[in-house]
């Protein structure tokens, strides 16, 4: 009891005591406008005019919800923090949001009415045709009401609701007298008063000087679109809720049921709409009590209040409401003791509800209010219904309470889950936060540390970066038994894992990591597990905003990314994959290798068309391609700027390993391939140049090694036997990566002839090892085998690709000096660009650029690296 009087006491007192009785009383003058009118209406139209505007408006408040949810619930959510500062601009971004959804809504309209005339409804058309004009001003008055309470004056909003109901009045009783009062004239007079009204609002909140800018621009549509949608159709569903007992009625006990159920309801609505309204003020109050650290306590007292006014007016209802309700129908209507205690139910029930659902909403979690919603709606048409057949009205009121009972009962576990995220932040320390560096949300599907390809990607990146700026990774499930080990052995300051699965996975992929059966399958995981990653990433980000968000890995342009649409900047890639084998090379592979390419191509053109990959494509802020072929794809889909840069980079204690090595003998030259043995790796076209060559005398007991297995292992033996070089054509298959190390050190020359690697990661550890690079100009090989360190060689035709890819090997064979010279540019190269700690650093760099804030003026000192001892894991 205590605690309850002394809630009581904070909310009647200071800025409280003002706020909330503006904020009544704004509601109570737009409510009480549009009553007064609508009493007005009944007594001075026919029944068939007012049962037309009747009609009109209850479809026109269908659209007024919908430009509720996707506007003025959002601007309480995110006006009050997210756009602060920068309000002017996000005010009259939304006005522009606004005007587009009047024209479709007046188009809509526009077309009932035309539906209507060719129907013979001649007056219902009248009104639908005035509402397509008139609604534009109505609903620009309903949103900058509420963006009153953004900037927390909600006097402003109650004193332009005196002005029109000034306006509104003086208008009807005017027509009246003129006898010109009709459904059409009452909703011109509602459009001009709020014309009026709104422009005054509109100087208030200075939207005269305010412009829309870019940034806000891009964001406030994301942020309005993910929440929109959910608070739209939660919108919705409530207006359903309402309407279903009002229409069930007549179908069981007659009109006069409904009549009855409208007139008892009247003496709720004061409560209910004043719970409605001091809801309102709670929003943005806190959005910025969590802000504050401040949730709790804040939620707590807005509970204990709401539940005191309600129970106090509940008391009231039952002790009073049967006299009341005598006095103000004259008798037409007697409450029952069933249905004065239904009655006095429902204004708690609705406290509840509010405070919960505000809760739920601060936390902009619109989604958890939607199933609520949906849940109470399938109460409604089916307990509601059954107590209102059995009952009438006494039914109909006691299945509300059921249905907010409901309702309450499914809000109850998300408000509970976002006062648990409050307290987390509210903890000591979990608030503070170091200016000089972002908070970035990094999406690593691959992420395994000591691993090459996808996996190495994603750890080295978010290692590196985890020096710079404070890192979350978002990774798959099966790659925690790893991290975990190698996070035990050697801790990365500045970096969080959050680890996603799906329901549904087998423990020995969820848990071990295990690869699925077949290619189609696991990716068909990659963009289910996407979809999840994203829900995870907009929790994260409700719960402690990011600066930016960053799709790492898979590095590949034709799936979508769950941090797209976050509503902050977002930086997509370095992704590739839209490098295609040359047409006449598809035709020299064997039928197997053909089909893989053809079926290859045929899934990107398929995956292209998700509308989600389009999304992500066009959300990028930032958007990088591994190679030339790749950016083409990605503009297709609607990426702006896209740049050229590599995803990938190799450790320095690795490249410092490499470049150690001791220079191989003069003697004659030997060749080495390193990686998996398929057909688009293009192997047997290394095979085919260096038979060709072998006839050379600068290759007399020159060797081709290949390191690796795979599917065209035997296929290759058959053609170095084919092509009388078996004897030189060294296999050593598959070696762990010391192993492979120690034959780049042994070897002269690495040969990269494969026909669309978006990456070639084993080049960048040929040229940290200083052996220069020959192979075909295509896909990465072309990035990170740059001309000072590398002979590529053009393949437009597998004939002459191979006699080009032979000479090379010749030339490099003949000139020992040309070799050495080739690796020294390697080492350099590898040294400046490719280093994960320097790519990191240039990536710390650009994310300043892409958040849009100022980089420190004294760069903040990068947590101290991480040694690595990479384990001798078997090369991949």
């Amino acid at each position: 009891m205590a605690s309850l009087l002394s809630a009581l006491r904070d909310l009647l007192r200071g800025s409280w005591l003002r706020q909330g009785v503006w904020t009544v009383l704004d509601q109570a003058l737009f409510a009480g406008a549009n009553f007064l009118v609508n009493v007005l209406l009944a007594r001075w139209l026919s029944p068939e005019a007012y049962g037309a505007f009747t009609v009109a408006f209850v479809v026109f408040l269908l659209a007024g919800t919908v430009h509720g949810g996707l506007l003025i619930e959002p601007m309480l959510v995110f006006g009050p923090e997210r756009f602060k500062g920068r309000t002017g601009a996000y005010l009259r971004t939304l006005l522009r949001g606004h005007a587009g959804f009047a024209l479709v809504a007046g188009a809509a309209l526009g077309a009932v009415a035309a539906v209507s005339w060719a129907l013979g409804h001649a007056a219902l058309a009248a009104v639908f045709a005035t509402l397509a004009v008139c609604q534009a001003g109505i609903l620009a008055l309903w949103m900058l009401r509420r963006a009153c309470f953004v900037v927390s004056r909600p006097d402003w909003a109650a004193k332009a609701g005196a002005l029109y109901l000034v306006l509104l009045v003086a208008g009807a009783v005017g027509f009246y007298r003129a006898d010109a009062l009709t459904g059409p004239v009452a909703l011109g007079l509602m459009a001009a008063g709020s014309v009026v009204a709104s422009v005054v609002l509109a100087a208030r909140l200075g939207l005269f000087r305010a412009r829309a800018e870019a940034d806000v621009v891009r964001e406030a549509r994301a942020a309005h679109v993910e929440y929109g949608r959910w608070a739209a159709a939660t919108g919705v569903l409530e207006w359903a809720q309402l309407a279903i007992p009002f229409l069930a009625l007549p179908l069981f006990v007659g009109l006069e049921g409904s009549a009855t159920l409208r007139a008892l309801f009247n003496l709720a609505m004061p409560a209910t709409q004043g719970f409605a309204a001091l809801a309102t003020l709670s929003l943005p109050v806190l959005v910025r009590a969590r802000a504050a650290g401040a949730y709790g306590p804040t939620l707590r007292k807005l509970a204990l209040a709401f539940l005191g006014l309600s129970g106090l007016y509940g008391l009231l209802v039952v002790l009073f409401g049967g006299p009341v309700v005598l006095w103000l129908y004259d008798g037409t209507y007697v409450a029952t003791t069933g249905m004065l205690v239904c009655l006095a139910l429902i204004p708690i029930a609705v406290a509840g509800a509010n405070v919960l659902a505000t809760a739920v909403r601060s936390a902009e979690r619109p989604a958890a209010v939607f199933q609520a919603r949906v849940w109470a709606l399938g109460v409604t048409s089916t307990v509601v219904l059954g107590l209102t057949a059995a009952f009438g009205v006494v039914g109909a009121l006691a299945g509300d309470v059921v249905m907010l009972l409901t309702e309450m009962g499914v809000l109850a576990r998300p408000a509970r889950e976002v006062g648990q995220e409050a307290a987390r932040e509210a903890a000591p320390g979990a608030a503070v936060r170091d200016p000089d560096r972002l908070r970035v949300l990094v999406s690593a599907f691959a992420c395994t540390p000591g691993e090459g390809s996808e996996g190495g990607v994603g750890w080295h990146t978010v290692r590196s970066l985890a020096r710079h700026h404070d890192v979350t990774v978002v990774t798959y499930e099966g790659t925690r038994i790893y991290i975990e080990a190698e996070l035990a052995e050697r801790p990365v300051p500045g970096l969080t894992v959050e680890y996603v699965a799906l329901p549904f996975e087998r423990e020995r992929h969820r848990v071990h990591g295990e690869p699925f059966a077949s290619a189609l399958v696991g990716q068909l995981h990659y963009v289910l597990w996407q979809a999840a990653a994203g829900r995870r990433a907009r929790r994260l980000h409700r719960a402690r905003p990011f600066d930016l968000a960053h799709h790492v890995t898979y590095v590949q342009y034709w799936a979508p990314s769950g941090l797209a649409g976050l509503g902050i900047p977002f930086v997509w890639g370095p992704v590739g994959g839209g490098e295609a084998a040359p047409p006449a090379f598809v035709d020299a592979l064997e039928p197997e290798g053909a089909r893989y390419e053809r079926r290859r191509t045929a899934a990107q053109r398929l995956f292209e068309r998700m509308p989600a990959v389009r999304r992500t494509a066009r959300a990028a802020d930032a958007a990088f391609a591994t190679t030339e072929p790749t950016r083409a794809r990605m503009e297709a889909l609607g990426a702006r700027g896209v740049e050229v840069r590599s995803a990938i980079g190799i450790p320095r204690d690795e490249a410092d390993r490499l470049g150690a090595l001791p220079a191989p003998d003069e003697g004659p030259a030997r060749f080495v391939c390193v990686g998996r043995q398929i057909a688009w790796k293009g192997y047997r076209f290394a095979v085919e140049a260096f038979a060709a060559a072998a006839a050379d005398p600068a290759l007399d007991g020159a060797e081709l090694w290949l390191v690796g297995d795979g599917p065209e292992h035997d296929r290759l033996r058959a053609l170095a036997a084919a092509r009388g070089v078996a004897d030189r054509v060294r296999f050593w298959g598959q070696l762990s990566r010391a192993e492979v190390f120690d034959r780049l050190g042994e070897a002269h020359v690495l040969v990269q002839p494969s026909l669309h690697d978006s990456g070639g990661g084993v080049c960048l550890e040929a040229l940290a090892a200083g052996r220069p690079v020959v192979g075909f100009a295509l896909g990465g090989t072309v990035l990170h085998a740059p001309p000072e360190a590398a002979r590529l060689v053009p393949a437009e035709t597998p004939d002459a690709a191979v006699a080009a890819l032979a000479d090379a090997m010749v030339e490099l064979a003949a000139d020992p000096g040309l070799r050495r010279r080739l690796g020294a540019a390697g080492r350099r190269v590898v040294a400046e660009r490719f280093v994960w700690d320097v790519r990191a650093a240039d990536w710390a760099d650009r994310y300043w650029a892409v958040a849009g804030r100022e980089r420190p003026a004294a760069p903040a000192p990068a947590v101290p690296p991480v040694e690595i001892e990479e384990p001798a894991l078997a090369w991949t």
